[in-house]
């Protein structure tokens, strides 16, 4: 990506959730699903699986299979948004755990995850990816960015929705 959008991508970050990142943290894609398939490679290991809620974005585990990662559904319930809680994420994680998706605002209930579960998530030591491609969609809350709890999570975002910029098809990922 061209290094001026990159800093702005970064400006952002600085001026909405107070996170620092430098512009050769961010990889610039044809959309936010290449971007995906990205980070989602960058930690695939055969035999691992990553966790997601359930119900959840449908084209995750198709993305994840790709890369030779096995979705784990979460059962979530209304009574916590539709998101994981640390209860959750902390009985599910084990030794093949490769990574924990969040969708927040998510993809398909519009919920956000509580900071409680996200700083849970990001205390695990397993890698997150955080997609964002909803943030700046939100009434009330603002969302947060993992990036907030762990500047080693993988964030996922692009312009397509909070910029109304459906046919420009650009996506990033924020990673390590």
């Amino acid at each position: 990506g061209l290094l001026e959008l990159r800093q702005a991508i970064c400006e952002l970050y600085a001026r909405e959730y107070g996170v620092t990142v430098t512009p050769d943290r961010i990889l610039v894609a044809g959309g936010t699903s290449p971007a995906m398939l990205l980070a989602f490679g960058a930690i695939a290991h055969p035999g691992f699986h990553i966790l997601l809620t359930d119900p959840g974005y449908a084209c995750y585990p198709n993305f994840l299979r790709f890369t030779g990662l096995t979705p784990r559904y979460v059962p979530v319930i209304e009574e916590d948004g539709f998101q994981f809680t640390p209860e959750t994420i902390n009985d599910h994680v084990n030794d093949l755990t490769a990574g924990i998706l969040i969708n927040s605002p998510a993809n398909p209930t519009g919920t956000l995850i509580s900071p409680d579960a996200l700083d849970a998530a990001c205390a695990t030591g397993i890698p997150v990816i955080s997609d964002e491609i909803y943030h700046g969609l939100t009434y009330g809350a603002p969302a947060k960015s993992a990036l907030e709890f762990a500047d080693d999570a993988l964030v996922l975002n692009g312009f397509s929705k909070r910029f109304a910029m459906t046919g420009l098809r650009l996506g990033y990922l924020i990673a390590p």
